[in-house]
């Protein structure tokens, strides 16, 4: 017998948390990790939910086809990656760093500019990917960051504050 395994599941961009929660209702576990991103609106900084993932949902199950056709009907979903008859899981450790990243991002990481303009992370997700960070943009605010996820890297871009700043309060709906 097959074990329950995590596997990522191609979907319509926007569409993300509806197809999650169809499948939720056909007895499915899915995760789709979300970001608490600091964005610029009315001259204001805010919080804003953000899907890091954009085109993706995971999805916790025993693969079978009788599995795969239950899914196939829900309009949205693209394919199951890795396809075939036999779609290759998340690895253990790819599952847990997914279940644990909403957590992790729910709070901004902290960095500190020098004058020079290069940075060092304070706190936060970016403290156990600060060799990872493949990209800055200080004005913005964002940090580009390769992660591996299903065999591939990724790129996903997550927000920073400065040590010297206040964290935004106001979240936009």
């Amino acid at each position: 017998m097959e074990k329950y395994e995590w596997y990522v599941l191609h979907v319509r961009t926007d569409s993300e948390l509806d197809i999650a929660k169809a499948l939720e209702k056909r007895g499915f576990s899915t995760a789709v990790p979300v970001e608490n991103r600091i964005i610029r609106k009315s001259g204001k900084w805010i919080k804003k939910a953000y899907i890091v993932f954009a085109g993706y949902v995971f999805v916790f199950m025993r693969y079978s086809w009788a599995k795969y056709y239950a899914m196939n009907n829900i309009s949205g979903i693209i394919k199951i990656l890795g396809g075939g008859q036999n779609p290759i899981p998340l690895s253990e450790s790819e599952s847990e760093f997914v279940l644990k990243l909403s957590d992790l991002l729910s709070v901004p990481s902290v960095l500190k500019f020098n004058d020079d303009n290069s940075y060092k992370v304070v706190s936060g997700f970016l403290t156990d990917y600060a060799d990872k960070i493949v990209k800055i943009e200080r004005r913005y605010k964002k940090a580009t960051v390769k992660v591996t996820v299903a065999g591939e890297e990724k790129e996903i871009k997550v927000s920073f504050i400065e040590d010297t700043e206040q964290m935004p309060e106001q979240t936009a709906d």
